[in-house]
Parts: C-alpha cells; structure tokens; sequence
C-alpha cells in the first residue's frame, strides 16, 4: 500500500458560512411580512369627515368582505341606522333611519369583518362630523328649539345668546388638529372651540386692556373653579380656568355688591388681563373644556 505523505494535499468538507444562512432566514422574514401584507384587510372612509345631517357614509375595503351583519356596526353616539354592502362586496353605505343629528361627532367601529382571505377586521373606528341644519323634520338652526332659552343646553347643540355671538365671519385656522383645544383671536375679540380640527363654536370675549395685556403663547387648563373669589381685584370670577398665574377664563365678574360686568363690553378690550366670556357661554366651555386641554392666545 503506497504511504500517502504528510503533506500530500486532501480535499476538505465545504462548511457552510453563518452569512449566507443568515441572508436566507432575512430573506425568509421579510417574505412572509410581505404575504400578511398582501393579505390583510384594510377598509377606509371614502365620504368627506364633514357631512350633511342627512346624508350617508361609505367605507370600502382593499378586499372583498364575506358579509357584514348589523351587530359588526357599532355607532356612536347610538342611532337607529341601515347599512348595505355593494354587490361585490368592496363597498358599505351607512345611513341613519331619520337622519344624522346636527352639529355632532360620531364614530363608527367596524369589528369582526372577514374578508375573503381569512384576516378580520377588528375594532377599526372612523370619525365624521355632522354640519348645522336639520335632522329629519326638526330644524335646530332657530334660537327656539325645543323651548329652550338662548342661554341653555339642547342636548346636541348650544345656543349661543346673541349678546356673546360673533358678528361678523372670521376665518381662524386649527392650530391643533387634533382632541379639544381653545383658541383665542386677540385682534377679533374672540373664542373658538375645536376639536379635532372642526370648529365646534365661537363666542365673542373681552380680554386685557391696554396696559394689562392678556399673556400670548401656548398654555393649557390648569384648574377649574365652579366661582372663584379674586383677593386682588376683591371681586368673584364665576366658572373660572387657571391657565397661567394669575389668568383665567372665566364669566363676566360680579362684586360683592352684587354689581355684574355688562355683556355690552364683549368684543373690548377690558379686563386686567384675564379672559372673559359671556352669561351661558362661560358655563359651557366650563363643562366642555378639561384639565389639561390646550389653549392658543394670539
């Protein structure tokens, strides 16, 4: 048998290398990401996020649904509603019996929606506003709805006294688009209230004179006092909400005398620097503003 010496050159075994096992699992990841993707059912609201009170929604999907049954439609605030799914079933019109009421935000949450892959759909929530007008054959647009005084809560809407109304129409842009946020026009004397980019009202308000400024900038809610008593100026600040240090929004003021700040200098520049709102519109901002939420002076 020939003796093979010691450094005869032998074949050695290909090893695998960690990098290319490495790219192959990469590459295996990303392939499945991408098939779940293919697949997964995504719906989108395709009506404009302001609607008429009469009007309908529509969603589609990026697939054909297998069906839609009214318990997978939840709306909210609750309304008595119909729905159909276009015959290919891409497409779900949603309309209320009597109408949307006015000036209202809704949200509707799909949930439990399979489509035709298999993947559900599930707690998807889509958000519309409803314009001023009319729901059904109630009209909500006059100061005498329902028999509620100008200065009261209807249950979907506020009136506004005529005493704190804006009379002239100004354009104020969202400075936050998103939740509930106060808006302060110094030069137009007045307040708006968004939430989530729409206007939800506006009120005529008087903030610092001449020399007693009202602070601009970025603040929030700090607290709130259903009556606040002012040591410095010895008189009490009803529906008040500390924003920064001395400063509040509150309603017009009264002194112990019982002698209350006209409503006839709204729209002025009077106060000593905090911000004043009418008799009605005091008390609503009061109940619709929270701790925390933001307010924009400019």
């Amino acid at each position: 048998m020939p003796v093979i010496p010691n450094n005869y050159p032998t074949k050695k075994k290909k090893r695998v290398g960690f990098v290319p096992l490495f790219l192959f699992l990469l590459l295996f990841v990303f392939s499945t990401v991408s098939f779940f993707d293919i697949f997964a059912l995504e719906a989108e609201m395709v009506t404009s996020q302001q609607i008429k009170a009469s009007e309908q929604i529509e969603i589609v999907f990026n697939q054909r649904v297998i069906s839609v049954e009214k318990e997978n439609i939840v709306i909210i605030p609750e309304v008595d509603f119909s729905f159909v799914l276009s015959e290919n079933r891409k497409s779900l019109s949603i309309s209320a019996d009597h109408g949307f009421v006015p000036e209202q935000k809704y949200e509707v949450i799909l949930s439990g929606v399979r489509g035709m892959s298999g993947v559900v759909l599930d707690g998807k929530i889509f958000i519309f506003y409803t314009e001023e007008g009319v729901s059904g054959t109630l009209d909500v647009s006059g100061a005498d709805y329902m028999g509620f005084s100008e200065m009261e809560l209807s249950e979907n809407r506020y009136i506004v006294p005529e005493s704190s109304q804006v009379k002239e129409e100004i354009e104020i842009v969202p400075y936050i688009t998103e939740g509930k946020y106060i808006d302060i026009s110094i030069s137009n004397q007045v307040m708006t209230i968004f939430e989530d980019g729409f206007k939800v009202n506006e009120f005529l308000i008087s903030t610092g004179r001449y020399g007693m400024s009202t602070p601009l900038g970025e603040f929030s809610v700090k607290s709130k006092e259903v009556n606040h008593w002012s040591n410095r100026y010895k008189l009490w600040m009803p529906y008040s909400m500390n924003f920064y240090g001395p400063y509040f929004i509150h309603e017009l003021p009264y002194w112990p005398n019982g002698y209350h700040e006209g409503e006839e200098h709204l729209g002025t520049k009077v106060s000593h620097g905090c911000i004043r709102l009418g008799i009605g519109p005091a008390r609503y901002v009061f109940d619709w503003a929270e701790i925390g939420t933001p307010i924009y002076v400019h």
